[in-house]
């Protein structure tokens, strides 16, 4: 029987789970599975497979099916198979259950692909909230992958992209909080083993801005910080990150981290910056599996303004595509391949060879940059308008010279699997297969390992993009048991935030004790997280956090209304564009809050410390309160903290001292409060 005898069982198998198989449906299955020896194995494989459906009791001859179908097919087959389906009782969405098990099946049992296959691109499933009480008092929960419950997709302006339909995958399942009690569990372990004693669990208040940093991009308002202080649930915590989660900042915050790693912040770069923004808001806002966006950023065609994902390989499509070679390996797998392009890599074990990097670079050798152009009345002439990525038919090896001065020729090859150099093959549809299939393993490790960064300010593997033998972890079985956890619950992002903020770690406050001095990773040691490390804020941070502070744009045009387009301008004159083996950045911004004041628009400055209305210090300033009440107000707004003893003793001294000609004691002290070095640090 011909093998496309697939494309017909598969609608047969998902109408039968769902009890609406007709007679001569099952019929046809049945004829199916009898003249087949290929189709009773992929039935039984089906049904061992499909663990969310049960037998019913009352069938008796399940057994000899199985037997059956595992003999070479000369036995006579069983009298009918309509019984043995009559009733399966799903013990979730049979739906839902039938179609994620059909793909996996189908996946199993699919041919290797040929020239111009499409990448096995996962697609979300649906999801349903987890509940809080299967998570610890503060351990917040977040929306699980799970195969019931409704959509987590709302429309939102989606960028559509020509890149392959992606398939559905299903996740196996993994206890939310049983993960993380392992992560406690093997932090604890290692501090002992370590001899360090972690520092104690961080004050409301220094954790409350923290969590607003690293999941908004911003520090709470002063309205966040009261409620927050105020609510008396023991799981507050947990209720607040949960709510975090679903804050449009916490997309727009992500979009933000991964823009700048695929593109850098330099507005130099012939991209359409804000398409690709869009594209990713669009994918974290439906937490889309980051398999499927990892494939669909390696295998886009089409117009940067139109195709967002499109924009990340034209910004590095240049020089041989020696930077796109770079940058993907890099950014997606955290591995340094740069250097082996013209030689083996210097660490012995790192196991990178020119070879290796070539090979890589062949996936890349058919794509191209075409310039579309628009006559412009104005000028007189044609005028770049925009950019598009394309394939050409091309096959054939990469050539390059070796150390010896010989030319070698290189075909795609990625994970030990070769792909074939004929010219119907879509290189880079394949890379995008093999990487979210066969390198899914080492996409999963670097997922954690950049999400892990971004909460405690180093990975588990350092540098960060840099994992290999070569590179120590600072908690082995930590690393493998996230990276396990990732790849089973579906490359699902928001999981794994919530797993690395639900532990004890992430808990604890920055304070530096007597028995954990000795973890100071900037000093070259691995990091042991025995308490939360300080970590500058970064451009956007400062940004985003002067406006939530001061309200300064309450004085004038809203600065949430053309958020970007602002902090875009204003990013420019830190941030200039290099064109080397990995497109690299020269940046001038140093950290310092000075800098970052004397750089900004001095008008929205002058207008947050000016009292003028409509910004927090007005506010603040004619409210029916005393002295203490007003610095305490002004102290949350900037820090997320009460003021200390001295900071009022230095205030009530200043407002005696002052003349009538002496600036607003409320606005000196804001402006310390925004110049400080607490300001400009998340801790």
């Amino acid at each position: 029987m011909s093998t496309d005898f697939r494309s017909e069982i598969f609608p047969l198998l998902e109408a039968l789970c769902d009890d609406c198989l007709l007679s001569e449906g099952k019929d046809r299955l049945e004829k199916l599975v009898i003249e087949s020896p290929e189709a009773r194995r992929l039935y039984v494989n089906y049904m061992q497979l499909h663990g969310t459906l049960t037998w019913d009791a009352s069938l008796t001859d399940a057994s000899a099916l199985v037997a059956f179908a595992e003999q070479s097919g000369q036995q006579k087959a069983p009298h009918r198979l309509a019984p043995l389906w009559k009733r399966l009782v799903p013990l979730g969405s049979v739906l839902a259950a039938a179609l994620l098990v059909l793909v996996a099946v189908w996946m199993q049992f699919q041919p290797a692909p040929g020239p111009g296959g499409q990448p096995e691109v996962a697609q979300n499933v649906p999801s349903r909230p987890l509940d809080p009480d299967t998570l610890s008092e503060n351990l917040p929960p977040l929306p699980a992958v799970a195969i019931d419950g409704p959509p987590r997709v709302m429309p939102d302006e989606p960028v559509v992209s020509p890149s392959p339909e992606p398939t559905v995958v299903a996740p196996r399942p993994v206890d939310d909080a049983a993960l993380v009690a392992q992560i406690d569990e093997l932090m604890e372990a290692q501090w002992a083993e370590q001899g360090v004693e972690p520092s104690p669990r961080a004050e409301d208040m220094e954790w409350l801005r923290r969590v607003y940093l690293d999941l908004l991009g911003h520090i709470p308002d002063t309205t966040s910080v009261d409620r927050f202080l105020a609510d008396a649930r023991r799981n507050k915590r947990a209720l607040l990150v949960r709510e975090l989660m679903q804050h449009p900042d916490h997309v727009r915050n992500l979009s933000t981290i991964w823009t700048n790693l695929l593109v850098g912040r330099s507005t130099e770069r012939p991209i359409h910056r804000e398409a690709l923004s869009k594209f990713l808001r669009e994918q974290f806002r439906q937490n889309r599996p980051w398999t499927e966006t990892v494939a669909r950023l390696v295998s886009a065609e089409g117009d940067g303004r139109e195709v967002g994902e499109a924009n990340f390989l034209l910004a590095h499509l240049n020089n041989q595509a020696v930077p796109a070679t770079a940058v993907t390996a890099r950014i997606f797998l955290c591995r340094q391949v740069q250097c082996t392009q013209c030689h083996k890599h210097p660490d012995s074990t790192h196991g990178g060879t020119m070879a290796e990097f070539w090979e890589l670079n062949s996936f890349f050798q058919q794509a191209d940059i075409v310039e579309n152009r628009k006559y412009n009345p104005t000028t007189g002439r044609e005028e770049i308008v925009s950019r598009s990525l394309v394939d050409r038919p091309e096959g054939g090896p990469t050539h390059y010279e070796d150390l010896r001065g010989v030319m070698i020729a290189a075909y795609p090859k990625f994970a030990g699997q070769e792909v074939s150099p004929d010219p119907a093959t879509n290189r880079r549809q394949e890379l995008a297969r093999l990487m979210v299939s066969d390198g899914k393993r080492d996409l999963a490790a670097a997922l954690v390992n950049r999400t892990w960064a971004q909460f405690f300010g180093h990975g588990l593997v350092n540098p960060i993009d840099d994992i290999g033998p070569h590179s120590p972890c600072s908690n082995p079985e930590l690393f493998e048991a996230l990276t396990n956890a990732v790849v089973a619950t579906d490359f699902d992002l928001q999981r794994l935030q919530t797993w690395i903020v639900s532990s004890r770690a992430y808990h604890l406050s920055s304070q530096v004790t007597p028995t954990n001095a000795s973890d100071e990773p900037v000093d070259g040691a691995l990091p042991l997280f025995s308490r939360m490390y300080v970590k500058p804020l970064s451009a956007e941070q400062l940004f985003d956090s002067l406006l939530v502070a001061t309200a300064a744009n309450q004085a004038g045009t809203s600065y949430w209304e053309q958020a970007e387009a602002t902090r875009q301008a204003w990013l420019s004159k830190f941030y200039s564009a290099l064109e080397n083996e990995e497109n690299s950045e020269a940046s001038t911004f140093g950290g310092t809050y000075a800098q970052t004041l004397m750089m900004m628009n001095g008008e929205l400055v002058q207008r947050a410390i000016s009292n003028a209305p409509g910004t927090v210090l007005n506010e603040i300033a004619h409210m029916t309160a005393d002295d203490r009440t007003k610095v305490r107000s002004l102290s949350r707004a900037a820090l997320g903290r009460d003021p200390r003893g001295q900071e009022l003793a230095m205030f009530q001294s200043h407002a005696k001292r002052r003349d009538s000609t002496s600036p607003e004691p409320l606005g000196d002290l804001f402006w310390a409060y925004l110049n400080s070095t607490e300001f400009a640090v998340n801790h």
